[in-house]
């Protein structure tokens, strides 16, 4: 606006409006094209994490069921099972300001609960057959995991992103130009850039499912374990 003022009277004629209203069509329809792929991508990449913590809150809820029909002496293994995932989750959802999400794989508490249920002794054709199925679903796990870490290594596209911040500066810096300077036009022109800067912020949130304002939950695998084992 500030510019418009230092700008030579043919600089805004009406043939020079419309070329710019044009111009400013042009790459406001390509800048919403681009952002809408974006928000789409980003919201299937935290559907598709969602997801994963569904499939493996519910191995984890099989697996800890397993073990509680093998019986008693199964009761190392689903402690192990709930020291595994309590470290999980405390690592995927930090509770305490600024720490960051972290998805690796404690190999220790892995190998802990494969040792508990590979320690087990089947006596009769039961408890073979769970102590087989508590195994598959161990390695179902560890799969999962991997899956898991795998989709969080992903991320929204830098190079499109930027290019798109760029077109939206623009856009707005095209219509403060060609804007009167009052209170209404500058109003308009502040929803704008709000409204373009919470989608951008949807976006970059929708890469992050396991902090920031849209967090997947972890009540999920936390209820899966269901109670402390005694």
């Amino acid at each position: 606006m500030s510019l418009r003022g230092r700008l030579a009277e043919h600089h805004l004629s009406h043939e020079s409006r419309d070329t710019v209203k044009l111009a400013l069509g042009l790459m406001g329809t390509l800048a919403g094209l681009l952002l809408g792929l974006l928000v789409s991508s980003a919201n299937e990449s935290f559907d598709s994490e969602r997801e994963q913590v569904n499939a493996l809150a519910a191995k984890i809820a099989t697996l800890d069921r397993v073990l509680s029909l093998y019986g008693a002496e199964a009761a190392s293994a689903r402690r192990d099972l709930r020291a595994l995932i309590d470290g999980a989750v405390a690592q995927a959802w930090p509770t305490h300001a600024g720490a960051r999400s972290d998805l690796s794989f404690d190999p220790q508490r892995g190998e802990a609960i494969f040792r508990s249920i590979q320690a087990l002794q089947p006596s009769d054709a039961l408890q073979s057959d769970l102590k087989a199925r508590a195994t598959d679903l161990a390695f179902d796990l560890i799969e999962g995991r991997s899956m898991l870490v795998a989709l969080a290594a992903g991320g929204v596209s830098v190079p499109v992103l930027t290019l798109v911040i760029a077109w939206l500066v623009l856009i707005l810096f095209g219509f403060s130009l060609l804007a009167p300077r009052n209170s209404v036009a500058v109003s308009a022109l502040i929803i704008s850039a709000i409204a373009v800067s919470g989608a951008v912020l949807l976006l970059l949130e929708l890469y992050r499912p396991f902090e920031g304002m849209l967090q997947i939950s972890s009540d999920l695998l936390l209820s899966a374990i269901g109670q402390p084992v005694e």
